[in-house]
């Protein structure tokens, strides 16, 4: 969505038309969902990914017709029938899409060109959900003319408020006079026929939007910028926290949206709420700080950089200072932290680190695709993009029982590699155990979640950096 954004404001800036094609329906299995954009400019030119590459020729040249026409228009291509044959792409995705392709002109329709940056400008500044609605066609185009933007926003019971260009007029699907609610879009999302209180037969484009993940990282080494860095290309929000040094500086973490200062050893004043919290001090005794005052209940996920000796010393003193933590709280807690990929280089780290943060703020197991729906197995995901995100509410699990047992055969899987793991670890924590105390420690986590003072043990691998610091 940033790039998008910053690719049509460059075209604003220059006076250059393109053309924005937007998945508005799907069908069955498809590449990618309701809401995926790509921008077209003349010439071919195609930033975004909406099917892999099999029909983005295809709208290629639908954009230079809509360029000459300054029209918009929907298309819709089927996969389900021999007609993939026929378009010769060999998509076998089994599935249908229906796209609408806009004008972006700054030059002729400037003010529709402004509407459409403000949109994604809204999207990514968003702090609370809300509903992005875009008229597609109308009954009334002179009050509801194509391409007008509104906004419906949520209040605390997850019920969308009225248009806000129009706080008169309250919604309905096909008339029916039952209210729209925030929970029954963000479920189905893309294309939608209306019936307004004004009497307006509207065809809409219906998007749940949400606040963007935030990555807290407390640490400043060289693992922190680069988990940084690709958080930061994944479109999460990403601020630095850290005591005062020359470490924690713009220059060091170019990407980060925000950097900042607290006392040494008092995170109190962190806001975390809803916050992905990753520890990667290597100090005992900044970690043991972070942990403990950053683990609250406000906190969706905190995950800590270090061996299971490390956590069970900052669980020590965790009970220590609040008492015995609740089972809500812990499993928020993911130690060592990361899912078991192998993980050996900082960019590696930094990768499973962030695919359990998604695994947790999707509400998934973070195991194989393959493991959901095997050829010759159970059913499985229609596709990549029932992983995406499509609005749904912080920890929303797929509903289904074949989920159930998906996720719960995974963790079997890892609680019985769990014993061997440890065995594998056990000669090296000790050794590591007196260096865990000190400033200088290098111990890299185990990437996989470890739940062993939960009470679910996780398989682990240890990993160590090597070189200064």
């Amino acid at each position: 969505m940033e790039e998008l954004r910053d690719r049509l404001r460059a075209c604003m800036d220059a006076g250059e038309p393109c053309v924005v094609a937007v998945i508005v329906r799907v069908e069955g299995s498809a590449y990618r969902r309701e809401g995926a954009r790509c921008l077209i400019r003349a010439g071919g030119e195609v930033h975004g990914i909406l099917s892999g590459g099999c029909i983005e020729e295809e709208l290629c040249a639908y954009a230079e017709e809509i360029l000459r026409s300054g029209r918009s228009r929907m298309v819709h291509y089927d996969f389900r029938t021999d007609e993939d044959a026929v378009w010769g792409t060999g998509v076998g995705c089994n599935g249908a899409v229906t796209i609408w392709l806009e004008p972006f002109d700054p030059a002729s329709r400037p003010e529709r060109a402004r509407a459409m940056l403000d949109d994604l400008d809204r999207r990514i500044a968003a702090a609370e959900p809300y509903e992005a609605v875009t008229v597609l066609g109308s009954s009334d185009p002179q009050r509801w003319p194509e391409g007008t933007r509104l906004r419906r926003p949520a209040d605390e019971s997850g019920t969308p408020g009225a248009a806000e260009e129009e706080s008169a007029v309250r919604v309905s699907r096909g008339g029916a006079g039952e209210p729209l609610g925030m929970r029954d879009m963000a479920q189905s999302p893309g294309f939608h026929t209306e019936v307004w209180a004004d009497g307006a037969e509207l065809e809409l484009l219906i998007e749940p939007v949400r606040p963007r993940p935030e990555l807290i990282i407390v640490g400043v080494g060289d693992d922190a910028r680069v988990l940084c860095r690709l958080a930061r290309q994944l479109e999460w929000k990403v601020r630095i926290v850290y005591h005062a040094t020359d470490r924690l500086s713009a220059a060091r973490f170019p990407e980060a949206n925000a950097l900042t200062v607290v006392s040494r050893l008092d995170y109190r004043s962190v806001a975390v709420r809803d916050a992905y919290v990753v520890v990667m001090t290597h100090q005992l005794e900044l970690d043991s700080a972070a942990v403990t005052q950053l683990l609250v209940p406000e906190a969706a996920y905190v995950g800590l950089v270090g061996s299971r000796y490390r956590l069970q010393r900052i669980l020590a003193a965790l009970t220590a200072e609040r008492g015995e933590p609740d089972a809500t709280l812990l499993d928020k807690l993911h130690s060592p932290v990361g899912l078991d990929i192998g993980a050996e280089t900082a960019e590696e780290i930094a990768l499973s680190i962030l695919a359990e943060a998604m695994a947790r703020r999707r509400g998934r197991a973070g195991g194989p695709l393959r493991e959901l729906g095997a050829l010759g197995g159970r059913a499985g995901p229609k596709n990549h993009d029932e992983f995406e995100d499509r609005g749904e509410p912080e920890g929303h699990a797929r509903s289904g029982e074949q989920d159930g047992r998906a996720a719960r055969g995974m963790r079997a899987k890892r609680e019985a590699s769990a014993g061997a793991a440890d065995a594998q670890e056990s000669s090296g924590e000790a050794a590591a155990s007196s260096s865990e105390e000190s400033y200088g420690d290098r111990r890299v986590p185990a990437i996989s979640a470890d739940r062993q003072s939960a009470g679910a043990g996780r398989s682990a691998r240890g990993h160590v950096f090597k070189g200064g610091r």
